[in-house]
């Protein structure tokens, strides 16, 4: 089982009185926490009253979702996880399965990609490796976490909808529905 926890922890204030274009300039992202749990194997932190979060929601989300488009034409994804010093994700497609392991490259100057389909003989094995997950529910829930990040954000200030970073990332989500249904 895969889930995705996330709470959106910034300056609400300040964005609820932005133009799409403040947005634009000023912010591009809202910052928070998420946490990517691969059956029990956890990527990043969630907790309820966590009074900071330094991830990029937006960019999480259209990474996660992009992670979705190329695992359907690459048997092989690596995922350069966002602000880490070396860590990656690492997708395996097995049918109707995904193996999912965390990984570091020993060699970070060599690989300048944000998502590689080719395994590299710089990555080792990280706390854990060759967790299975199903792969229709990895993109559910992804779909489905991403729905609720953009009802919130709706919530919040509907005009930064027309934002271009959550243009980008309602764009990807109709992209990922197209190939999936």
């Amino acid at each position: 089982m895969f889930t995705i926890s996330f709470k959106a922890i910034d300056n609400f204030d300040e964005i609820k009185q932005m133009s799409a274009k403040q947005f634009d300039l000023t912010k591009q992202d809202i910052e928070g926490i998420i946490e990517l749990d691969f059956n029990g194997s956890k990527y990043g932190m969630f907790f309820d009253d966590c009074p900071f979060g330094n991830e990029r929601l937006i960019r999480w989300f259209v990474d996660l979702l992009t992670i979705v488009q190329k695992i359907r034409t690459h048997q092989y994804v690596a995922y350069r996880i966002p602000d880490s010093a070396n860590f990656w994700l690492e997708f395996k497609q097995q049918g109707v399965e995904l193996q999912v392991s965390l990984v570091e490259d020993i060699n970070r100057e060599v690989i300048l990609d944000l998502f590689i389909t080719e395994p590299l003989e710089e990555f080792r094995y990280s706390t854990w490796k060759d967790v299975i997950v199903g792969s229709a529910s990895f993109t559910d829930e992804i779909m489905k976490n991403t729905h609720q990040f953009l009802d919130f954000v709706t919530e919040l200030n509907p005009d930064i909808l027309q934002s271009t970073s959550i243009q980008i990332l309602q764009e990807k989500l109709t992209d990922v529905k197209r190939l999936t249904s």
